[in-house]
């Protein structure tokens, strides 16, 4: 059992993502959806996929670009639609280099894990491209615990997965990461964005 774990959250924490809205409207051009069926689609995708999402239905982006081709006259495979968001995503966030360097600080004295929200696939996907698996001991996602930060499941899940005397959860939602973590017993650690993320070594 190590001593220390340090875990973290991804989107908006370790990844730059900017604008979600601009990604999803960049994959529609990219797959060929334009004016008023654009935003007919966006509109149905965007409330399908966070009912789904919310709930830990399997397969939350795929259902929801299905809901949306059969709600609007748009002409696109919603699996095919779905890969090129993926990309889409992958391409328009980025990992700062201060992020890749705290990493690298913390990670010589404590064991470093990646605790986030969302799909398994998608989340594994984007740190994969984005070549931070081998600075990490440990990844969990939520779907993996059947709920979302900040329920407990993902928490204790995190646990059996890296063992350790403490543990700190670092993430830019306050009531996800901050008071999830609180509550499962570890220290929480609040950033507004990546580039908080090296003042991190001085808090600990």
């Amino acid at each position: 059992m190590t001593e220390t774990a340090i875990w973290f959250d991804l989107d908006g924490t370790l990844l730059a993502v900017g604008d979600y809205g601009t990604i999803l409207e960049r994959a529609c051009e990219r797959a060929g959806i334009e004016g008023e069926d654009r935003t007919d689609f966006v509109e149905v995708y965007q409330s399908e996929f966070f009912d789904l999402l919310q709930d830990v239905v399997a397969e939350p982006y795929t259902r929801a670009a299905t809901a949306g081709v059969e709600e609007t006259s748009v002409d696109v495979d919603p699996e095919s639609f779905v890969e090129t968001l993926l990309e889409t995503e992958c391409e328009r966030t980025r990992v700062p280099d201060t992020v890749r360097e705290t990493l690298e600080t913390l990670g010589e004295t404590n064991d470093l894990g990646v605790l986030t929200n969302g799909v398994t696939k998608w989340q594994q996907t984007k740190l994969q491209h984005h070549d931070l698996t081998e600075q990490l001991d440990a990844v969990v996602v939520s779907e993996e615990a059947g709920a979302h930060k900040p329920r407990a499941a993902p928490f204790e899940l995190a646990e059996r997965r890296l063992p350790a005397e403490e543990r700190w959860m670092v993430g830019d939602d306050r009531e996800a990461d901050v008071e999830g973590a609180r509550s499962a017993g570890w220290s929480g650690i609040h950033v507004s964005d990546p580039t908080d993320v090296p003042d991190v070594v001085d808090r600990l």
